[in-house]
């Protein structure tokens, strides 16, 4: 059973790296250094052997939490963008896209809007990925799939934050089930 599942795991990242039908990226915001999307993120990268990239705001958030949130919560309300840098990866190069956020406010945090607004989707696989609290994914994958018209969304991954240490294994039967 191991070697059947490592099989089928080495298949998908031999597809998914651009060995066979397209290359992907894993791209996603975290709050935090260590914060649990990034992890999610390194591990989905890891995974399939695909290149990994943080978007970056351009004016970071504040390092105290009570100010992150009234700016969060202003730039989600008033549907403000949050500008956000240029990525390294050119997104043209990829056919398949992991896009992952933490769940601000029930939905994605504001750069992962901004990203989505901003970038052309049509013909590209999208995968969403989230970390969260109690809230869990809230509104995020509607709402994210809503900005990408033209793209093919396959079924988002989402885990509560405090477990990310322990969620290799649920990404990988995600991967394996349900990432085509």
């Amino acid at each position: 059973m191991k070697k059947l599942m490592l099989l089928a795991v080495s298949l998908m990242v031999f597809t998914l790296s651009g060995a066979g039908k397209s290359r992907a990226l894993v791209l996603y915001y975290s709050w935090s250094d260590g914060g649990n999307t990034r992890q999610v993120a390194s591990m989905i990268a890891g995974k399939i052997g695909g290149s990994c990239e943080m978007i970056v705001p351009v004016k970071s958030y504040s390092r105290k939490y009570a100010e992150v949130l009234k700016r969060g919560r202003m730039e989600l309300k008033q549907k403000e963008s949050c500008p956000i840098k240029p990525l390294k990866n050119d997104l043209k190069k990829y056919g398949v896209i992991f896009v992952g956020t933490p769940i601000w406010f029930g939905t994605y945090a504001p750069p992962v809007r901004t990203f989505l607004q901003k970038n052309e989707f049509k013909g590209k696989k999208v995968y969403f990925f989230c970390t969260h609290g109690k809230g869990g994914p809230g509104t995020f994958f509607t709402d994210a799939a809503k900005l990408v018209p033209g793209a093919v969304v396959g079924k988002g991954f989402n885990c509560y934050g405090i477990h990310v240490k322990k969620i290799a294994p649920q990404v990988e039967a995600w991967l394996k089930k349900d990432v085509k």
